[in-house]
């Protein structure tokens, strides 16, 4: 037996072994071969004999007494298999070290384990873990808590110097959304930063540019240059278009300074600032809820009666079944977010029935349900809310166009609100004036920020604004950019145009377009000449309500390529900044009440990584 060719130190423990059985003699007549083990039997005292191999081996070592150790390769074993033929069978492991690159190579593999899982990083110590890896892998040394923890901040280096060459591949402009957020565990604040592009193949892409530990006060100014800062590093000034964030007066002051601050220091009057259309939606729903908060303050006191008592769940539950109705698990409201207390209210009016029956027996329920009139009001308010629902789950999504609807969406909600404030027998329609006070006070904002995009998104064009002023208002705001990306030498060509899948809340909103048009003739611009043929020629083709914009661009991007790359700059714009409440919604299962220790660049450096490692970016790869 030979054992040139290992080169091993140590094995893990294995079973106990048994001795070689002494190899056969050469047998040279093979006739004679069944006569072999019978003179063999005959001739010798014993069939199983000790191998001179063994003297090689040493039993008595420190680190494995009691099993054979080679004393030139360090080799343990461990199980000896007869095979049920002459020769046994040594089963052995490797347990020396690999080598850097492969041992680098499952670092790696631990480290995205436990930025992607989120995993603590006392979970390399764990034994049970330990216990895992080695019989997966017995080379591999699991590094301890503390290298892990480096590893993490390495890899996040590491991926951030990479990520410049996704930025330098973005073929236009980009957009960003940007919040503040303060752990309640440990009182940290951040300052999160997302960006939002179309790449060449037209799909909208995003991920966590930074999160940033902010430990000076929120002041406009001090966002302002944090997010300046970024911008600078990664050579985004230029390129960026827009930000969205929420209508705090400090994010507002930040979006104006960065505005001006582009403007005069490179002469770019591209760059917006977009107020979050969610968070309007939010603040008019909770101004009209305060008008009916009596029947809100009785539902909200019934669910969570029901809610923290187990008996009434239970018996909620079993009434529901009797009715042959979803059971709906009770949900209380947030302060903060209206559309929680419209789900709430929603459960509520699905489960009616067997409530009603509960509180037949139950006096402490019966109080709080609301009586005839009560329920009048609930309903109506439903029905006023349900549009704003909606257009808020449309407006959230960060994987497809939101900015070109926030102008559909919201004419269709003044629509609605305007049918009801005048309906008669209607009992809401004081709530449905103060939801509109709200929506108008921020229309005017809402009105200049989406003119270009509403116009170069292929399924509304100029159907969304009036013949005149307005639809001259809206071409104008397309040709005030419209020379940054016309070049003379572009030929267009025709090819058609794919159609895509849309969300089904579209028609909805459409059936309030047609309400509002009241079938009014579309408009219909006069052609004009020169670099704005581009647009005429465009804007004569019917407009597609069934259609994908990034398709539709994608499509036609040759037969308009001014339009068409305008188009990827603009519908990338986000109409919120829910992204960046997505990306605290991760640091909170990050930063919690058992990682409340956590370093702020530590929680950057894990926050920021998850992000990159989900979405691909600050891999190295060649984009020649």
């Amino acid at each position: 037996m030979s054992y040139s060719n290992y080169d091993f130190e140590d094995f893990n423990n294995f079973d106990e072994f048994e001795p070689f059985e002494q190899d056969a003699p050469p047998i040279e007549d093979e006739e004679n071969d069944d006569n072999y083990e019978d003179s063999e039997d005959e001739t010798s005292p014993q069939s199983r004999r000790t191998s001179p191999t063994w003297k090689y081996f040493n039993e008595q070592t420190i680190q494995h007494p009691g099993y054979p150790v080679s004393s030139i390769h360090k080799i343990k074993i461990g199980n000896v298999k007869n095979t049920g033929k002459n020769q046994s069978t040594l089963d052995f492991r490797r347990t020396d070290p690999w080598p850097e690159k492969e041992k680098n190579e499952r670092d790696i593999a631990v480290v995205e384990w436990v930025i992607g899982d989120a995993q603590p990083f006392r979970s390399v110590e764990n034994l049970r873990f330990k216990i895992m890896i080695n019989k997966f892998d017995s080379r591999y040394q699991i590094p301890d808590e503390k290298t892990v923890k480096t590893l993490v901040v390495d890899y996040f280096k590491e991926k951030r110097k990479n990520i410049q060459e996704d930025l330098n591949a973005i073929p236009g402009k980009l957009s960003l959304t940007a919040d503040m957020w303060t752990s309640t565990c440990n009182n940290d604040a951040f300052l999160g930063l997302t960006i939002h592009y179309i790449d060449n193949n037209w799909n909208l892409k995003n991920f966590l540019l930074d999160i940033i530990s902010f430990t000076t006060r929120h002041t406009g100014n001090n966002i302002a240059n944090a997010i300046k800062s970024v911008l600078t590093e990664f050579n985004l000034l230029e390129k960026t278009l827009a930000l969205t964030t929420d209508n705090e007066s400090a994010m507002v002051v930040c979006g104006r300074i960065i505005a001006e601050e582009l403007t005069r220091e490179l002469n770019d009057q591209s760059f917006r600032h977009y107020r979050c259309s969610a968070h309007i939606l939010n603040l008019a729903a909770q101004q009209g809820i305060k008008i009916i908060d009596d029947e809100v303050v009785k539902i909200r006191e019934l669910m969570k009666k029901i809610k923290h008592s187990t008996l009434r769940c239970d018996r909620l539950r079993e009434l529901c079944s009797i009715e042959n109705l979803t059971y709906y698990k009770p949900q209380l409201d947030v302060e903060t977010r209206w559309n929680s207390t419209y789900y709430m209210i929603v459960k509520f009016q699905k489960m009616l029935r067997p409530i009603e029956m509960l509180a037949a027996t139950d006096q402490d329920i019966k109080k709080f349900v609301p009586d005839a009139q009560g329920w009048i009001k609930i309903n109506d308010t439903l029905t006023l809310l349900e549009p704003l629902e909606k257009a808020t789950v449309l407006l959230s999504a960060s994987s497809y166009p939101t900015i070109s609807d926030v102008r559909f969406l919201f004419l269709g909600i003044q629509q609605h609100l305007n049918d009801y404030i005048g309906k008669e027998g209607f009992s809401q329609s004081e709530v449905a004036s103060s939801i509109l006070q709200k929506i108008d006070q921020y229309w005017e904002v809402v009105d200049s920020s989406t003119l270009a995009s509403t116009v170069l998104d292929p399924r509304t064009k100029l159907t969304l604004f009036s013949t005149g002023e307005e639809s001259t208002n809206a071409i104008n705001a397309v040709k005030r950019r419209f020379s940054e990306y016309h070049t003379p030498m572009s030929q267009p060509a025709v090819i058609n145009h794919d159609n895509g899948e849309v969300a089904s809340t579209r028609d909805y909103f459409h059936q309030l377009k047609r309400r509002r048009l009241n079938n009014s003739t579309l408009n219909i611009t006069r052609p004009s000449s020169g670099i704005y043929e581009e647009i005429d020629r465009y804007l004569a083709l019917p407009c597609d309500d069934n259609v994908a914009p990034l398709l539709w661009w994608q499509a036609h991007f040759r037969e308009f390529p001014a339009l068409g790359a305008m188009a990827r700059d603009y519908l990338s714009i986000q109409a919120t900044s829910v992204a960046c409440e997505q990306a605290f919604s991760v640091a909170s299962n990050t930063i919690t009440r058992t990682r409340n220790r956590l370093q702020p660049d530590t929680s950057r450096a894990l926050l920021c990584s998850k992000s990159w490692l989900k979405k691909g970016i600050g891999e190295k790869r060649n984009y020649g």
